[in-house]
């Protein structure tokens, strides 16, 4: 198969999912190497298409027009993170990522997609080693969320102490 049909039916497999897809599920499926989709990923990029990459796979960037996305300024203990996920999640929130201000290599970012209980529980079972551990606690959420669900989501993590404020 020629690349630029590959790519085509890459970007249109994309679209259609609600899910993401990983480099190797594109391999088998189009016969080719993980590296031949990184870099097809890399060219669809280049073309325009917001292509995020997860720990799941590649996803379509798409934000329902209703949300708004912030980014939060958090702080919290590694054992508080499932109860952090959860509170988004119960004020309908996705979230998108999360990034640590190194103070050697800068900003840090990892991508979450986080949108469901069950991806808080695929992520928990990682038992993943956080960005946050590198900055005591401290990290940034950029979150999508509806203007109306927004303040209620404050609300509760302000009750929880989880969000960071400067002494």
């Amino acid at each position: 198969m020629h690349g630029d049909l590959r790519r085509t039916q890459i970007i249109t497999k994309l679209i259609d999912s609600e899910h993401a897809i990983s480099a190797n599920q594109f391999a088998k499926t189009f016969n080719v190497s993980r590296q031949i989709i990184v870099g097809d990923i890399a060219l669809l990029r280049a073309q325009g298409h917001d292509i995020i990459a997860t720990g799941k796979g590649y996803l379509i960037n798409r934000i329902d027009e209703n949300m708004k996305i912030y980014t939060l300024a958090m702080q919290h203990s590694h054992h508080d993170t499932q109860k952090e996920l959860e509170i988004f999640i119960k004020h309908h929130a996705h979230v998108l990522d999360v990034t640590v201000e190194h103070p050697i290599y800068g900003s840090l970012t990892g991508q979450l997609d986080i949108r469901t209980h069950e991806d808080i529980t695929l992520f928990m079972n990682q038992k993943p080693e956080l960005l946050a551990s590198l900055t005591n606690g401290i990290h940034l959420h950029r979150i999508a969320i509806s203007k109306e669900h927004y303040p209620n989501l404050m609300i509760d993590l302000k009750k929880h102490a989880f969000l960071y404020e400067s002494n």
